[in-house]
């Protein structure tokens, strides 16, 4: 109904073909206020599409000036970021040709300019390329092809602007109570480098893990980053995705916040990919993988992502290195396991914090870390009476035994349930060991036979070892004291 109003009062109301009614202007104005606020959250191309109907709409010359200009107008001066697009893109299309005429050759200089200071730089375009000086005196290039970045926040500000000094003390208040994952590049925007310096000191210095900084500036101006970026005044600010496109422009401290929270909301990892199983096969294929091997690619994928800065990279190769790592068997991935937990995951909460880490990865850690922490090396094994078989040199015997003091030199508890295959080869294997080592005692726990026949046993037995795999198997001494666990292939222990 509104576009019909719109398009009746664009084919009409003309007076003497000089001017518009005044009565008809007032109402089409007021019915393009009411239009634009109905698709202003319509992205930039649905926009640029409507406005350039409305325009094409009008069979009369000065009602199309009329509708243009103020097409223009709107859009040039709207506050909703994004919108100078359309503004440009009616000047581009409209006015620069010559279909539309400004209203004055000053205004026409002025949409120049307008448009000169801010086609580079629209949301969704590539970040031009700088290259400017740190406060070493080193050329800095920003934004080139120099391969892949960080979310990056682009900041232009003068010593001598009191909302610039505003804008930066929130701006470090910010970055460090929220520590995001960002590259800030701080763009002096005059020349006088004592003031800069102290500025940088006073106003930009943080104190920060992840936040890289870097202080830049162009005296010179050989950059052109005032057209480039539109710098005519300050402060001015942009937020750049890591593959260098402008997300967001013309922000302040507190828009940046929300795009930032917004953005730091909505990754979403996935972990465990086929691709990634892959991956660490490669990496941990060859001899057997020990906790050691397992802490050593830990530390090295921090060093080269977390101590980098680069922390989405450290999340998504750590998250997959845990779905990796809880699917793998043997007494070296499982120890490896449980101190990779604690190192990369539990004890890095400033890293693992949104929503979807506690969903995707705290949640499986904290698991995981529970069923690794029952029955460690060099610990006791619980004082219990298990019922089972307890092997020894040519002889079986069934019943319920105390697994701290099976009295043998060397002794195993294995854990195993019907119907598994590997199960039944560790039973053939233990027969075989206990057989030929008389210091040998093994005892084997039906755990399914555990469930049926004691509810109550099996309770404290469940909360006592990792039996979330079978077979289980641990070793300890005479004196029941653990020194491996999660063993395979006992005919070699």
């Amino acid at each position: 109904m509104l576009m019909v109003v719109l398009m009746l009062l664009m084919t009409a109301g003309i007076s003497s073909a000089q001017k518009l009614d005044s009565t008809v202007r007032m109402a089409l104005d007021k019915k393009l206020a009411e239009y634009f606020a109905a698709i202003e959250r319509e992205g930039t191309d649905v926009q640029k599409g409507e406005c350039d109907f409305l325009i094409e709409t009008c069979t009369d010359s000065l009602m199309r000036q009329h509708v243009a200009l103020a097409i223009y107008d709107h859009y040039r001066d709207s506050k909703v970021m994004g919108s100078e697009a359309v503004a440009i893109h009616v000047f581009d299309k409209w006015i620069l040709p010559g279909k539309i005429r400004m209203r004055s050759d000053a205004e026409m200089m002025a949409a120049r300019i307008f448009a000169e200071f801010n086609r580079q730089s629209l949301i969704g375009s590539k970040a031009p390329e700088l290259t400017l000086e740190n406060l070493e005196g080193e050329s800095v290039t920003i934004y080139g092809d120099e391969g892949p970045r960080r979310l990056s926040i682009l900041y232009f500000y003068d010593s001598s602007c009191a909302t610039c000094k505003v804008q930066s003390i929130l701006l470090r208040h910010l970055l460090q109570d929220k520590d995001y994952p960002v590259d800030l590049y701080a763009v002096y925007a005059s020349d006088d480098k004592e003031k800069w310096q102290d500025y940088v000191e006073e106003q930009l210095t943080l104190d920060t893990q992840q936040v890289r900084t870097s202080h830049l500036w162009d005296p010179e101006i050989t950059s052109d980053f005032q057209r480039k970026y539109g710098v005519i005044q300050t402060p001015r600010m942009f937020l750049v995705s890591p593959d260098g496109i402008i997300l967001g422009r013309g922000l302040d401290v507190q828009a940046l916040s929300i795009m930032l929270d917004s953005i730091s909301g909505e990754v979403e990892m996935e972990y465990g990919s086929e691709e990634s199983i892959q991956l660490y096969d490669g990496i941990f294929s060859g001899a057997d993988t020990s906790a050691d091997d397992v802490e050593m690619i830990a530390e090295y994928i921090a060093a080269s992502t977390l101590a980098k800065g680069d922390t989405l990279m450290f999340k998504q190769m750590t998250g997959d290195m845990l779905y990796y790592l809880a699917l793998q068997k043997g007494e070296g991935f499982k120890e490896g396991l449980a101190s990779f937990i604690d190192e990369q995951i539990l004890s890095r909460q400033d890293v693992w914090k949104s929503a979807d880490d506690s969903l995707k990865v705290i949640g499986m850690a904290g698991m995981y870390h529970d069923l690794l922490s029952r029955s460690t090396p060099g610990k006791l094994v619980p004082d219990m009476k298990l019922p089972g078989v307890l092997l020894s040199m040519n002889k079986s015997k069934d019943g319920k035994f105390r697994v701290r003091k099976l009295r043998g030199t060397e002794n195993y508890i294995m854990f195993v349930t019907e119907g598994c295959h590997v199960c039944a080869a560790e039973k053939e294997a233990a027969r075989e060991l206990a057989d030929r080592n008389r210091k040998v005692r093994i005892l084997v726990v039906n755990v399914d036979e555990v469930l049926s026949e004691d509810p109550a046993v099996a309770g404290r037995m469940f909360d006592s070892f990792d039996l979330s795999t079978l077979p289980f198997i641990l070793k300890t001494d005479r004196k029941g004291r653990i020194s491996k666990r999660y063993m395979v292939g006992l005919s070699a222990g």
